[in-house]
Protein backbone atom coordinates (compact mmCIF):
# COMPACT_ATOMS: atom_id res chain seq x y z
CA UNK A 1 0.00 0.00 0.00
CA UNK A 2 1.40 3.19 -1.22
CA UNK A 3 0.53 6.16 1.60
CA UNK A 4 1.25 9.78 1.12
CA UNK A 5 1.40 12.01 4.21
CA UNK A 6 0.07 15.55 3.52
CA UNK A 7 1.25 18.04 6.40
CA UNK A 8 4.19 15.88 8.39
CA UNK A 9 4.04 17.97 11.01
CA UNK A 10 4.11 16.55 14.73
CA UNK A 11 0.33 14.30 13.54
CA UNK A 12 1.44 13.35 10.28
CA UNK A 13 5.03 12.41 11.23
CA UNK A 14 4.04 10.23 13.86
CA UNK A 15 1.25 8.15 11.60
CA UNK A 16 3.77 8.12 8.76
CA UNK A 17 6.69 6.88 11.13
CA UNK A 18 4.35 4.27 13.02
CA UNK A 19 2.56 3.28 9.25
CA UNK A 20 6.13 2.95 8.08
CA UNK A 21 7.11 0.52 11.09
CA UNK A 22 4.03 -1.20 10.19
CA UNK A 23 6.20 -2.21 6.65
CA UNK A 24 3.61 0.49 4.07
CA UNK A 25 5.74 2.42 2.02
CA UNK A 26 5.11 6.10 2.85
CA UNK A 27 5.83 9.41 1.12
CA UNK A 28 5.95 12.60 3.38
CA UNK A 29 4.95 16.16 2.01
CA UNK A 30 5.35 18.91 3.45
CA UNK A 31 6.40 22.59 3.40
CA UNK A 32 9.25 22.48 5.68
CA UNK A 33 12.47 21.88 3.88
CA UNK A 34 14.84 21.67 6.21
CA UNK A 35 12.46 18.36 8.34
CA UNK A 36 12.27 17.00 4.71
CA UNK A 37 16.00 17.21 3.68
CA UNK A 38 16.46 15.85 7.50
CA UNK A 39 13.84 12.85 6.75
CA UNK A 40 15.82 12.16 3.23
CA UNK A 41 19.26 12.08 4.47
CA UNK A 42 18.66 9.97 8.03
CA UNK A 43 15.20 8.85 8.23
CA UNK A 44 12.55 9.56 10.66
CA UNK A 45 13.15 9.28 13.81
CA UNK A 46 10.64 8.24 16.41
CA UNK A 47 10.43 7.82 20.06
CA UNK A 48 8.18 7.92 22.87
CA UNK A 49 5.03 6.09 23.90
CA UNK A 50 5.63 3.01 21.00
CA UNK A 51 9.62 3.06 21.56
CA UNK A 52 12.61 4.38 19.86
CA UNK A 53 12.74 3.84 16.13
CA UNK A 54 13.72 5.05 12.73
CA UNK A 55 11.60 4.98 9.90
CA UNK A 56 12.34 5.02 6.18
CA UNK A 57 10.15 6.88 4.46
CA UNK A 58 10.62 9.02 1.42
CA UNK A 59 9.78 12.98 1.48
CA UNK A 60 9.67 16.15 -0.57
CA UNK A 61 8.12 19.56 -0.74
CA UNK A 62 6.60 18.78 -4.28
CA UNK A 63 3.43 16.90 -4.60
CA UNK A 64 4.34 15.80 -7.72
CA UNK A 65 7.39 13.50 -7.26
CA UNK A 66 5.89 11.67 -4.51
CA UNK A 67 5.14 8.22 -5.67
CA UNK A 68 0.89 7.76 -6.55
CA UNK A 69 -0.81 7.19 -3.65
CA UNK A 70 -3.65 4.52 -2.44
CA UNK A 71 -4.62 6.60 0.20
CA UNK A 72 -3.49 10.44 1.24
CA UNK A 73 -3.52 11.01 5.07
CA UNK A 74 -4.30 14.66 5.35
CA UNK A 75 -2.78 16.47 8.26
CA UNK A 76 -2.23 20.17 7.79
CA UNK A 77 -3.41 22.97 9.84
CA UNK A 78 -6.98 23.83 8.70
CA UNK A 79 -5.96 27.17 7.09
CA UNK A 80 -4.06 24.83 4.53
CA UNK A 81 -6.79 22.51 3.63
CA UNK A 82 -7.41 23.73 0.38
CA UNK A 83 -3.50 23.78 -0.42
CA UNK A 84 -3.40 20.14 1.00
CA UNK A 85 -6.96 19.19 -1.14
CA UNK A 86 -5.08 20.51 -4.47
CA UNK A 87 -1.83 18.38 -3.42
CA UNK A 88 -3.91 14.95 -2.76
CA UNK A 89 -5.51 15.47 -6.36
CA UNK A 90 -1.87 15.21 -7.41
CA UNK A 91 -1.14 12.46 -5.41
CA UNK A 92 -3.82 10.45 -5.28
CA UNK A 93 -4.41 7.28 -8.06
CA UNK A 94 -8.07 7.46 -9.72
CA UNK A 95 -9.38 4.67 -7.08
CA UNK A 96 -7.08 6.29 -4.26
CA UNK A 97 -8.68 8.69 -1.53
CA UNK A 98 -7.76 11.51 1.46
CA UNK A 99 -8.53 10.88 4.83
CA UNK A 100 -8.49 14.07 6.93
CA UNK A 101 -7.28 13.80 10.84
CA UNK A 102 -7.11 17.36 11.63
CA UNK A 103 -8.53 19.54 14.07
CA UNK A 104 -11.78 22.41 13.23
CA UNK A 105 -14.60 21.83 11.22
CA UNK A 106 -14.72 22.90 7.72
CA UNK A 107 -12.02 20.62 6.48
CA UNK A 108 -13.83 17.67 5.35
CA UNK A 109 -15.85 20.43 2.98
CA UNK A 110 -13.13 21.66 1.54
CA UNK A 111 -11.79 18.17 0.91
CA UNK A 112 -14.51 16.96 -0.99
CA UNK A 113 -15.31 19.89 -2.56
CA UNK A 114 -11.48 19.61 -4.19
CA UNK A 115 -11.50 15.56 -4.69
CA UNK A 116 -15.35 14.65 -4.67
CA UNK A 117 -17.36 13.47 -1.88
CA UNK A 118 -16.53 9.67 -3.09
CA UNK A 119 -12.98 10.31 -2.33
CA UNK A 120 -12.87 11.81 1.26
CA UNK A 121 -13.15 9.42 4.46
CA UNK A 122 -13.27 11.43 7.46
CA UNK A 123 -11.14 10.91 10.98
CA UNK A 124 -9.54 12.43 14.02
CA UNK A 125 -7.19 11.07 16.68
CA UNK A 126 -6.72 11.82 20.65
CA UNK A 127 -2.85 10.82 20.04
CA UNK A 128 -0.75 13.54 20.74
CA UNK A 129 3.23 14.03 19.81
CA UNK A 130 6.41 16.50 19.71
CA UNK A 131 8.36 17.79 17.12
CA UNK A 132 11.45 18.22 19.05
CA UNK A 133 13.62 18.87 15.48
CA UNK A 134 13.92 18.47 11.89
CA UNK A 135 13.30 14.79 11.40
CA UNK A 136 12.51 13.79 15.16
CA UNK A 137 9.01 13.35 16.93
CA UNK A 138 8.26 11.97 20.02
CA UNK A 139 4.87 10.06 20.81
CA UNK A 140 3.45 11.92 23.86
CA UNK A 141 -0.40 10.44 24.63
CA UNK A 142 -2.25 7.43 23.04
CA UNK A 143 -5.47 7.34 22.53
CA UNK A 144 -7.92 6.16 19.69
CA UNK A 145 -8.53 7.20 16.22
CA UNK A 146 -12.17 7.71 15.21
CA UNK A 147 -12.78 7.09 11.79
CA UNK A 148 -16.09 6.83 9.45
CA UNK A 149 -17.32 7.20 5.94
CA UNK A 150 -19.16 10.08 5.37
CA UNK A 151 -22.19 8.12 4.11
CA UNK A 152 -22.21 6.11 6.97
CA UNK A 153 -21.28 3.04 5.24
CA UNK A 154 -19.12 -0.11 6.30
CA UNK A 155 -16.94 0.00 3.22
CA UNK A 156 -13.89 -2.17 2.05
CA UNK A 157 -11.73 0.95 2.15
CA UNK A 158 -12.73 1.31 5.98
CA UNK A 159 -11.81 -1.73 7.17
CA UNK A 160 -8.64 -1.52 4.83
CA UNK A 161 -7.52 1.70 6.45
CA UNK A 162 -8.03 0.21 10.06
CA UNK A 163 -6.69 -2.80 9.52
CA UNK A 164 -3.38 -0.64 8.51
CA UNK A 165 -3.39 1.41 11.66
CA UNK A 166 -4.39 -1.63 13.71
CA UNK A 167 -1.07 -2.61 12.62
CA UNK A 168 0.60 0.60 13.30
CA UNK A 169 -0.72 0.58 16.60
CA UNK A 170 -2.80 3.68 16.18
CA UNK A 171 -5.74 2.10 17.84
CA UNK A 172 -8.27 2.66 14.64
CA UNK A 173 -12.40 2.72 15.65
CA UNK A 174 -14.75 2.90 13.26
CA UNK A 175 -18.00 4.40 13.58
CA UNK A 176 -21.10 5.11 11.88
CA UNK A 177 -21.61 8.33 12.37
CA UNK A 178 -18.36 10.26 12.24
CA UNK A 179 -19.38 13.58 12.57
CA UNK A 180 -20.74 13.47 15.94
CA UNK A 181 -16.85 12.31 16.99
CA UNK A 182 -15.96 15.15 14.54
CA UNK A 183 -18.28 17.75 16.71
CA UNK A 184 -17.26 15.77 20.34
CA UNK A 185 -13.16 16.39 19.46
CA UNK A 186 -14.24 19.89 18.38
CA UNK A 187 -15.54 20.34 22.28
CA UNK A 188 -12.10 19.08 23.22
CA UNK A 189 -9.89 21.15 20.96
CA UNK A 190 -11.67 24.29 21.88
CA UNK A 191 -11.39 23.83 25.44
CA UNK A 192 -7.61 23.20 25.82
CA UNK A 193 -5.83 24.12 22.63
CA UNK A 194 -5.97 28.13 22.75
CA UNK A 195 -5.82 27.85 26.76
CA UNK A 196 -2.47 26.23 26.79
CA UNK A 197 -1.24 28.12 23.81
CA UNK A 198 -1.71 31.50 25.59
CA UNK A 199 -0.85 30.33 29.29
CA UNK A 200 2.10 27.98 28.21
CA UNK A 201 0.48 25.43 30.37
CA UNK A 202 -0.08 21.57 29.80
CA UNK A 203 -4.04 20.77 30.27
CA UNK A 204 -3.39 19.12 33.64
CA UNK A 205 -2.64 22.00 34.98
CA UNK A 206 -5.47 24.12 34.19
CA UNK A 207 -8.19 22.68 37.06
CA UNK A 208 -4.87 23.32 39.58
CA UNK A 209 -5.44 26.73 38.98
CA UNK A 210 -9.27 27.86 39.96
CA UNK A 211 -9.85 31.22 38.03
CA UNK A 212 -8.53 29.64 34.88
CA UNK A 213 -10.23 26.70 35.59
CA UNK A 214 -13.51 28.34 35.28
CA UNK A 215 -12.23 30.38 31.96
CA UNK A 216 -12.27 26.90 30.67
CA UNK A 217 -15.38 26.03 32.26
CA UNK A 218 -17.21 29.16 30.37
CA UNK A 219 -15.35 28.09 27.16
CA UNK A 220 -16.78 25.02 26.70
CA UNK A 221 -20.24 26.05 27.81
CA UNK A 222 -20.04 28.16 24.71
CA UNK A 223 -19.28 25.77 22.68
CA UNK A 224 -21.65 23.33 23.84
CA UNK A 225 -25.27 25.89 23.32
CA UNK A 226 -23.54 26.37 19.81
CA UNK A 227 -23.70 22.44 19.55
CA UNK A 228 -26.96 22.35 21.21
CA UNK A 229 -28.40 24.64 19.21
CA UNK A 230 -27.61 23.08 15.85
CA UNK A 231 -29.39 20.10 17.04
CA UNK A 232 -25.97 18.08 16.89
CA UNK A 233 -25.22 15.02 18.93
CA UNK A 234 -21.93 14.03 20.32
CA UNK A 235 -20.38 11.54 22.16
CA UNK A 236 -20.55 12.58 25.59
CA UNK A 237 -23.48 13.23 27.39
CA UNK A 238 -21.65 15.74 29.18
CA UNK A 239 -18.90 17.14 27.81
CA UNK A 240 -17.41 19.30 30.32
CA UNK A 241 -17.58 16.26 33.03
CA UNK A 242 -15.93 14.31 29.92
CA UNK A 243 -12.45 17.11 29.17
CA UNK A 244 -12.12 17.79 32.81
CA UNK A 245 -11.95 14.00 33.58
CA UNK A 246 -9.80 13.45 30.62
CA UNK A 247 -7.23 16.06 30.91
CA UNK A 248 -6.84 16.18 34.43
CA UNK A 249 -3.72 14.03 34.04
CA UNK A 250 -2.33 14.93 30.60
CA UNK A 251 0.49 17.19 30.63
CA UNK A 252 1.96 17.10 26.57
CA UNK A 253 2.14 20.58 24.99
CA UNK A 254 -0.47 21.16 22.48
CA UNK A 255 -0.54 21.56 19.14
CA UNK A 256 -1.57 25.14 19.33
CA UNK A 257 1.70 25.88 21.79
CA UNK A 258 3.83 24.44 19.96
CA UNK A 259 2.73 26.03 16.75
CA UNK A 260 3.51 29.05 18.63
CA UNK A 261 6.72 28.34 19.90
CA UNK A 262 7.81 27.36 16.22
CA UNK A 263 6.40 30.83 14.98
CA UNK A 264 3.91 29.09 13.05
CA UNK A 265 0.08 30.49 12.39
CA UNK A 266 -2.65 28.81 14.92
CA UNK A 267 -5.87 27.00 14.14
CA UNK A 268 -7.84 29.56 16.09
CA UNK A 269 -10.31 30.38 13.58
CA UNK A 270 -11.01 26.49 13.07
CA UNK A 271 -11.95 26.61 16.50
CA UNK A 272 -13.06 29.16 18.88
CA UNK A 273 -13.03 31.47 16.09
CA UNK A 274 -15.42 28.91 14.46
CA UNK A 275 -17.57 29.02 17.56
CA UNK A 276 -18.09 32.87 17.70
CA UNK A 277 -18.60 32.94 13.95
CA UNK A 278 -21.34 30.45 14.42
CA UNK A 279 -22.75 31.57 17.04
CA UNK A 280 -23.17 35.11 15.89
CA UNK A 281 -25.10 33.62 12.71
CA UNK A 282 -27.46 32.03 15.79
CA UNK A 283 -28.08 34.99 17.68
CA UNK A 284 -25.65 32.85 20.63
CA UNK A 285 -23.38 34.99 22.64
CA UNK A 286 -19.42 33.56 22.96
CA UNK A 287 -17.86 36.05 25.02
CA UNK A 288 -15.23 34.05 26.24
CA UNK A 289 -14.20 31.92 22.97
CA UNK A 290 -14.51 35.74 21.19
CA UNK A 291 -11.56 36.67 24.21
CA UNK A 292 -9.50 33.99 23.87
CA UNK A 293 -9.51 34.48 20.14
CA UNK A 294 -8.65 37.70 19.76
CA UNK A 295 -5.71 37.14 22.41
CA UNK A 296 -4.41 34.05 20.63
CA UNK A 297 -3.87 36.10 17.83
CA UNK A 298 -2.31 38.84 19.42
CA UNK A 299 -0.22 36.36 20.49
CA UNK A 300 0.70 34.77 17.26
CA UNK A 301 1.30 38.30 15.66
CA UNK A 302 4.07 38.75 18.57
CA UNK A 303 5.27 34.66 17.38
CA UNK A 304 5.58 35.58 13.74
CA UNK A 305 6.80 39.05 14.32
CA UNK A 306 9.56 37.53 16.11
CA UNK A 307 10.16 35.01 13.45
CA UNK A 308 11.07 38.43 11.45
CA UNK A 309 7.89 37.44 9.55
Amino acid sequence: MQIAVIGAGNMGSLYGANLARAGQSVALVDVWQEHVNQVQQDGLRMDGLRGSFVAQVSATTEPARAPKADIALVCVNAYSTREAANSAKVLLKDSGFALTLQNGLGNVEVLTEVLGQNRVMAGLSFHSAELRSPGYVTHTNDGPTYLGELDRSQSERLSTICDLLDRAGMNPTPVPDIWSYIWGKFIYNCAINAVCGITGLRPGDIQQIPDLDRFQTHIVDEVVALVNAKGIRVPDADPLKKIKEFYAKKFHRVSMLQHLDRHRLTEVDALNGYVVRESQKLGLSAPYNDALTCLIKGRQFQSLDGAGT
